[in-house]
């Protein structure tokens, strides 16, 4: 039985930790990376994350006094596949969704962690009624903090990657 006592904490500050010199450069270091197996292990750890998450959701309802709401609670990730910007519905009152986006890493309380665009949109799209779970140290004792409403204005986004293709849309 799982018990999810003491696991929510409030989320960390934006912390500046350096001001870049004027003029630097990256640094870059060649490195071997498995991109196939360090994909199928995250799949794997946002999979245990979000089913985790489901089972707190369910229990912060009942704990709520809205276990009528428990059985409502659709993963939908599971059941429907990403890309809808969230990967739980839950609700904050009969009809007061709640949508949740989790994020889950073994790393510590501040550590980094992706977000699409997508979600980032979709954040924005619904305002406070999107809530993001941040879950840290899963393999050895997963806490979580919440993040909610747009997220562009309560992190700090690096962007990573790129889509590149030789078609544009114009508007």
């Amino acid at each position: 039985e799982k018990t999810f006592e003491a696991v929510l904490v409030g989320a960390p500050a934006i912390e500046v930790v350096a001001k870049p010199m004027p003029g630097a450069t990256r640094t870059r270091l060649p490195r071997r990376v498995d991109y196939a197996a360090r994909d199928e292990s995250n799949r794997k750890l946002g999979r245990a994350g979000e089913q985790w998450v489901l089972e707190y959701e369910q229990q912060r309802l009942y704990w709520a006094g809205l276990g009528e709401l428990f059985a409502r609670v659709d993963w939908v990730a599971d059941r429907l596949g990403d890309g809808l910007g969230y990967d739980i519905l839950s609700f904050d009152a009969p009809n007061k969704q709640r949508f949740i986006e989790v994020k889950t890493t073994n790393g510590a309380y501040a550590s980094s962690f992706v977000i699409s665009r997508n979600e980032l949109d979709f954040a924005e799209e619904v305002g406070p009624a999107f809530h993001l779970y941040r879950v840290f140290q899963f393999r050895d004792m997963p806490r979580l903090y919440t993040l909610q409403g747009d997220l562009s204005k309560q992190l700090h986004l690096e962007p990573t990657d790129y889509r590149a293709s030789f078609r544009r849309l114009v508007s």
